[in-house]
């Protein structure tokens, strides 16, 4: 190989290196530009040693893919797996942390980001880096140059489906990239002539133009797709009590004297929470909202747009069962709890060992009165408008009277409160009353029987929400204003309470107290959450006095509907984006339904049988049937009569038939219940293509049938009320 030719392919290689380098970098918002940066480059720079050696060696290259993999583990494993290592050797351990590493890529998922950098979450990256750089430097020996630029593409590519970059960091990245296609189309020889180079300018400047201004621009103005959207962390084993459910014990006499948790902070600290809840339907108080492992640190999510300044608190557990500990709204970080778990958006922490003690660090959002009182409400705030169940009529009567017809703001939601605090009263009797479900909230509501912060909690959250204003149950414990003689502050079981939060637009989720009870027999810390809505109640007018908010005009250019100007967007760009959706539609929904019932039937045990239940119910769904979460196997049969013939009512009881023995048999089944219950689905479909062949079409394009029916896929319950 002349020397020109050697310069040419050694600048070809480390440019197709460096594009797979940049992809590996970009996962650097899930952990952290310095966990990263020393394995990805490490990596790179193994492969292009072993590339080089190759090529000085020919004999060598038959073996080239072997020593490239071999070398860039070397790396990973000196970089990244050194804890388990003997004197830098590998051992037994380290190939065990290797094999972890090829799942690494889905817990990363299950955690808050920045994650936290453990080699076992980290190894995934330099080993992706590691398979990218292989196929980019046997493609570039056997393909045009451009090609080798595909894997560190693919790399990048993976890393947006985890946090998609924006901003300086999208435009760094879109230079680096122009930079690959330069080195990579520049001649080979100084002599070429102009018209050579253009073809390089060309790319040159799309890319290093280009690039960063699509990277940057956001048409739809909408928050990036993340695969983390998907994730959640494996469920208890065993079911744990509410700590809703378990309120009314606390407050019981006989034990409202005992020491739950004691914490020591700078300054006293009103509430403590335990768990948000948001879904509501007519009995019970639950959540849905996925549940991640807690990263290094977590930041408030885009509805927070006020200030906010850190808190810390250290905590002592004395005698509080799990899997919820004392938290705060925005938690930052947890030391001290051995795999803290966080449900992101109601701010709920879970450990599956409750510490003796641990320290809390959270984030406090910088509010006053005024910017309160003039705030709206978030009408988008995940589970603030969720269902309420059957809604009893008189319930519906009574929350239109509570506010007057008044839209929803902040100040009718502290007008709300203000109503109830002067409508009922709290109750003083022994035992206390209990319940949260709708017979219960309408004898407190109608009867005007007294309640606790659970009635008025939950009471309150029926009728902000038929008024429009987003609105959820918070479970936790107020907390004393005075400490004591050593410094901590203890909470009781006596302080449990029950209160109710809404969304303020770009303040987030914010705590009232419609019973009264949270600062009842306290004084007011200046500057805190309850000092803030004082003030602000004392500035609410009555109801009938609240303006409601000025709906702004429409602007003239959404009025000005004659003449025809110039576009200020990328039209061509819009249409190929389009059209890649469009193929990306009619190919992958296709696809993705028939993976997910080969997942569903590989499933171990009754769970395949619940799975046949599961692609029943969807296959419906996707031709218009209404289904809803507590519908059951014979109640879909019913609803489906209309798209159905004779086989598919067949194949629905053949799936009811299995579900019953799998549900209710008191162990797991065998395999001849599994394949009647997917026989029954056979005939489901076979059924089905009776139907017209546009309906046939519309089902199998159908989106929503891929997504959980509202309030979570409750398949087992369901199925169980069959019973």
């Amino acid at each position: 190989m002349e020397r020109g030719d050697r310069v040419s392919t050694r600048r070809r290689t480390a440019a197709v290196l460096a594009a797979v380098a940049v992809g590996g970098l970009c996962f650097g918002p899930v952990f952290g530009l310095r966990s990263l940066l020393l394995p990805v480059l490490l990596v790179c720079l193994a492969v292009y040693a072993v590339t080089e050696l190759c090529r000085y060696r020919p004999t060598l290259l038959t073996w080239r893919p072997l020593l490239v993999v071999a070398a860039g583990l070397l790396a990973t494993i000196e970089t990244v797996l050194r804890g388990t290592t003997l004197a830098g050797l590998p051992t037994l351990e380290t190939v065990r942390a290797l094999g972890r590493g090829l799942t690494a890529w889905q817990l990363t998922l299950e955690s808050t980001w920045p994650a936290r950098p453990d080699p076992d979450l980290v190894v995934f990256v330099p080993l992706l880096v590691l398979l990218a750089a292989l196929l980019a430097v046997e493609l570039l020996d056997r393909t045009p140059p451009l090609v080798g630029v595909l894997p560190g593409l693919a790399v990048t590519g993976i890393a947006q489906a985890y946090i998609a970059l924006n901003g300086l960091n999208a435009v760094l990245v879109a230079l680096a990239y122009g930079l690959v296609l330069a080195a990579l189309l520049v001649p080979d020889v100084a002599g070429k002539t102009r018209r050579s180079v253009t073809p390089v300018v060309v790319v040159t400047v799309v890319a290093v133009v280009g690039a960063p201004a699509v990277g940057a621009a956001d048409l739809l103005d909408r928050t990036p797709y993340t695969l983390q959207q998907a994730q959640s962390v494996a469920a208890p084993a065993t079911r744990q009590a509410s700590p809703l459910d378990e309120l009314a014990g606390r407050l019981d006499r006989r034990h409202r004297d005992t020491v739950v948790f004691r914490y020591q902070a700078p300054s006293p600290v009103g509430r403590w929470r335990q768990v948000a809840l948001d879904d509501f339907d007519g009995a019970n108080w639950t959540t849905d909202h996925p549940i991640l492992r807690l990263g290094s640190e977590l930041t408030p999510g885009p509805e927070v747009r006020v200030p906010v300044e850190p808190q810390r608190a250290e905590v002592e557990v004395k005698e509080l069962r799990g899997p919820w500990l004392p938290g705060q709204l925005l938690p930052s970080s947890v030391h001290g709890a051995i795999e803290p778990q966080i449900e992101p958006i109601g701010g709920t922490l879970l450990t599956g060992e409750v510490p003796d003690r641990y320290e809390l660090t959270w984030s406090k959002p910088k509010v006053d009165a005024k910017l309160l009182l003039a705030a709206g409400i978030d009408a988008d705030a995940p589970g603030g408008l969720g269902d309420l169940g059957a809604v009893p009529n008189e319930v519906a009567a009574l929350a239109s009277d509570a506010l007057a017809g008044r839209r929803a703001t902040f100040a009718t939601a502290l007008a709300l409160e203000n109503y109830m605090r002067k409508r009922y009263k709290l109750a003083s009797t022994d035992p206390l009353p209990t319940g949260h479900s709708w017979p219960q909230l309408r004898r407190f509501l109608l009867d005007d029987e007294p309640g606790t912060s659970e009635q008025f909690a939950a009471g309150y959250v029926a009728l902000a929400r038929a008024n429009g204003i987003p609105a959820r149950l918070v479970v936790g414990f107020r907390a004393p204003t005075t400490a004591d003689a050593d410094g901590w502050y203890t909470v009781r079981n006596g302080d449990a309470l029950a209160w109710p939060e809404v969304a303020v637009d770009g303040v987030g989720w914010w705590p009232l107290d419609p019973s009264g009870q949270a600062a009842a027999g306290k004084s007011v810390v200046p500057g805190s959450d309850a000092d803030v809505t004082d003030q602000a109640r004392r500035e609410v007018p009555p109801v009938n006095e609240i303006q409601d908010p000025e709906v702004a005009p429409p602007t003239e250019k959404a009025d000005n509907g004659g003449g025809w100007e110039r576009p200020d967007v990328p039209v061509l760009g819009i249409f190929i984006a389009s059209a890649a959706l469009l193929l990306l539609w009619l190919l992958g929904v296709p696809l993705l339904k028939t993976l997910r019932a080969v997942r569903r039937k590989r499933r171990p045990g009754n769970a395949a049988v619940v799975g046949a239940w599961a692609e029943a119910r969807d296959r419906l769904r996707a031709h218009g049937v209404a289904v809803t979460t507590g519908m059951t196997v014979r109640d879909l049969a019913v609803a489906a009569e209309d798209v159905t013939d004779e086989r598919a009512a067949a194949g629905l009881v053949t799936v009811a038939n299995s579900v019953d023995q799998a549900l209710w048999s008191g162990g797991q089944v065998g395999p001849e219940v599994t394949s009647s219950a997917w026989a029954g689905v056979r005939e489901v479909r076979r059924g089905l293509r009776s139907r017209p062949l546009a309906d046939r079409l519309q089902a199998a394009l159908e989106l929503r049938s891929l997504w959980k029916l509202s309030g979570g896929d409750r398949s087992r319950r369901a199925v169980a009320a069959d019973r």
